[in-house]
């Protein structure tokens, strides 16, 4: 059996693809963590936007990652109940200053071997008339779309309870035991062939009560919005210098997203709240006809050089991380979990996922 700790999207992707090579599936449900990375995610799979320039090796996970999502329009009815749109994302200028930017940015991508578009401003209103008609204009990224967390998450769960997959709800993950294939959690004893970390921001605080390891990470808070509107008001993703917006089914749209260091606060407050307003007033016309329905806090697990960490620790290589995916938890959930796959089956692993090891941390 392998026990997966933490069902968040990471978790849940791994344990399915688990299943799916015929292994036995435990995953210990953190019920007491309210703002888990996938509560806030709005769900973007965009690797170029969010790219930057000392991020290479990342940079290719992310693309790699992003092949397997787009595997998913090979199921039409897969593709749709998980919420995978066929759109893709503008990064919109506002300004003379941002268009600039832009530009800036289109050179950048360019030199990483990829291209984008520039539209000017009535090629830009063309697309999405709803817009403000002040904008300068936008760099479009083609295929860089979205898919919706909470449709994924359910789909998921039901796929691995379909499977024979076990989901144990766990009130408090603070420590466990794990010797000689023996994994000893609260009152809960079992024998497990690995045992898979994915507890997002509070995996190192895990290792660190369970086997004294502690990484290089911090929590980032986010919040997100969900908005329903009259109608549909647009096709692709929209990202602002300081906001981003994803339609939704059903006329809704999805506002993200804040980043704070507030250590592990889970409640929202209410500046980050005028932080969504404000930006999302600046940026859209007739706010008032936007409905406001939910508002969400996250953390996302950060650690120090910006990338994941995914493979076992050199202390015991029968215990794997999964963890620190900072903001592209669920861009690279497909890809994890095919990395984490090739660990348990003890499979080579190629050079460049290798990069990704605790290794680079002597953990």
């Amino acid at each position: 059996m392998i026990v997966i700790l933490g069902s968040g999207i990471i978790g849940l992707y791994i344990a399915k693809k688990l299943l799916e090579n015929k292994k036995k599936v435990l995953i210990f449900d953190t019920s007491d963590v309210k703002a888990n990375a996938t509560s806030a995610s709005v769900g973007m799979l965009a690797p170029l936007i969010e790219t930057k320039p000392y991020e290479n090796q990342l940079l290719k996970l992310m693309i790699d990652s992003k092949r397997l999502w787009d595997k998913n329009f090979e199921n039409n009815l897969v593709a749709d109940t998980i919420g995978l749109k066929k759109n893709s994302s503008l990064l919109i200028a506002q300004d003379i200053d941002e268009f600039e930017e832009i530009k800036f940015k289109k050179e950048f991508i360019k030199k990483l071997g990829h291209e984008t578009q520039i539209l000017n401003k009535d090629e830009t209103l063309e697309l999405e008339p709803n817009l403000n008609s002040n904008i300068e204009g936008s760099l479009i990224f083609n295929k860089h779309n979205q898919v919706e967390p909470d449709l994924l998450k359910k789909f998921l769960t039901k796929k691995i309870l379909d499977m024979g997959g076990l989901i144990k709800k766990q009130k408090y993950l603070k420590k466990f035991n794990f010797i000689n294939n023996k994994v000893e959690i609260g009152n809960s004893k079992f024998i497990a062939e690995k045992l898979i970390i994915c507890c997002g921001a509070w995996s190192s605080k895990l290792l660190e009560q369970s086997e004294n390891i502690s990484f290089p990470m911090r929590p980032v808070k986010g919040i997100s919005m969900i908005f329903e509107t009259e109608k549909n008001m647009f096709f692709n993703n929209l990202w602002f210098k300081n906001i981003y917006i994803a339609p939704r089914k059903d006329n809704n749209l999805a506002v993200g997203a804040t980043e704070d260091e507030k250590g592990f606060e889970e409640e929202v407050t209410l500046d980050e709240i005028f932080f969504l307003s404000k930006h999302l007033w600046e940026s859209l016309p007739e706010l008032e006809k936007l409905k406001f329905k939910e508002v969400r806090a996250g953390l996302r697990s950060t650690v120090v050089d910006g990338n994941p960490i995914i493979g076992p620790l050199k202390k015991n290589k029968n215990i794997i991380c999964s963890f620190g995916h900072y903001r592209h938890g669920i861009l690279l959930a497909p890809l994890t979990a095919e990395i984490v796959l090739d660990y348990v089956l003890e499979k080579k692993i190629p050079n460049k996922y290798c990069f990704f090891s605790p290794k680079r941390f002597n953990l």
